[in-house]
């Protein structure tokens, strides 16, 4: 018997959120039903099995974290080949029994902005506001129990300036882990990024690089087709603020089709660090990062959502623009499986292309009305 740790990857739009509920498409019962069918566990509670965290409904994931213990070798394309296309393992690494994956070093969340002409130097104020020790009772259920919570770091992102899409440009969507260490009880970076993954790491379970066919002994193997699937703000008193092993390198098309979305929406991107955090937590910053980007609130004003002797009524944004980036733990380096990294970068590329094919032929419609609604006698000959 041992134990494993698995990192997960997930497009959170068609589930019901990672929790487990009766009736309800979630991430954790996808997961529990594919393990149990495969034989890697029975018994949830013998086999120990544990989460990360709990993302809500919406919420996407390139890093989330289980761990169980089972006495089969896992194999991690063999569980991806049985999972739906749209949660994926990427990664995998031996623990000790006493590991539970709550209890991380570091997580890391991105939330990603699309709103026009935001002001991104009273954004960057701001974020420094939010570092270090809070007490976000405002940014929560008022009942939490431990409201205070610390945010190591901020980094606030705009991909159409060039140098910060150039620092972005060449790394993969996935696995762009941090490292710390612990130095007299501080976390302490020891660099952005440990590696690219999903290029030129050793495949453990396959001896194969990319084709259709997923070798999973050597007596057997799965072919599967990746299929593509469907993947304001108000301000009222109160504050209710609504507001080479020639394995795979990094496709070139990928590349330069991630570059022409870059190129096509004025994204900007909020990284959050921090060891934990509550529960809406970073949706509920996220609206006061916009209104602040927006100009409708001072950064001197935010200070007093900080008190919780206050009480305001701060609305979440959207959950869909929130990405759990990582999960990193001390002295655990999870090995990521090239195959899975590309299997799941390439159903991303098919929903992107499928998504940009349906924007092109609404947009299509959308002008043909207006050109009806201006001239009546348009379609007559």
């Amino acid at each position: 018997m041992k134990k494993i740790a698995l990192k997960i990857a997930y497009i959170g739009t068609n589930f019901h959120g990672f929790q487990r509920q009766p009736n309800l498409r979630t991430i954790e019962g996808e997961l529990i039903y594919t393990l149990k069918k495969l034989g890697y566990i029975d018994d949830l509670k013998k086999s120990k099995f544990q989460i990360a965290g709990r993302t809500d409904k919406g919420v996407h994931s390139l890093g989330n974290v289980i761990s169980f213990i089972t006495d089969k070798e896992v194999l991690i394309n063999q569980i991806n080949h049985k999972l739906p296309d749209d949660i994926q393992i990427l990664a995998k690494t031996p623990v000790r029994y006493g590991f539970r994956p709550r209890y991380a070093l570091m997580r890391y969340y991105r939330y990603m902005f699309f709103e026009e002409n935001l002001d991104i130097s009273a954004m960057e104020e701001l974020s420094k506001l939010f570092l270090g020790e809070h007490d976000f009772t405002n940014f929560s259920k008022r009942d939490q129990k431990t409201p205070v919570r610390k945010i190591d770091n901020i980094n606030i992102i705009v991909p159409k300036n060039k140098i910060n899409r150039d620092i972005i440009k060449y790394k993969p969507i996935m696995g762009q882990s941090i490292k710390y260490k612990l130095e007299k009880n501080k976390k302490i970076a020891i660099g952005n990024y440990d590696e690219s993954i999903c290029r030129n790491l050793a495949i453990d379970d396959y001896d194969e690089s990319i084709s259709r066919n997923v070798a999973i002994n050597d007596e057997e193997s799965i072919n599967k087709k990746v299929a593509s699937q469907d993947f304001d703000e108000s301000v009222s008193r109160d504050v209710a603020i609504d507001e080479n092993n020639e394995s795979m390198n990094l496709s070139k098309e990928f590349l330069q089709f991630n570059q022409q979305r870059m190129d096509n929406f004025n994204s900007i991107f909020v990284d959050v660090y921090g060891e934990s955090f509550l529960w809406n937590m970073i949706r509920k910053m996220m609206r006061i990062f916009l209104l602040v980007g927006k100009n409708k609130m001072d950064v001197e004003e935010v200070e007093k959502f900080f008190n919780p002797k206050e009480k305001f009524n701060i609305k979440p944004l959207e959950s869909e623009n929130l990405i759990l980036m990582d999960t990193s733990y001390n002295n655990i380096n999870f090995k990521y499986d090239d195959y899975a990294c590309e299997r799941f970068r390439r159903y991303l590329i098919d929903n992107l292309f499928n998504y940009k094919m349906n924007h092109s032929i609404e947009n299509n419609i959308l002008n043909s009305m207006e050109k009806i609604l201006s001239n009546v006698n348009y379609l007559k000959p």
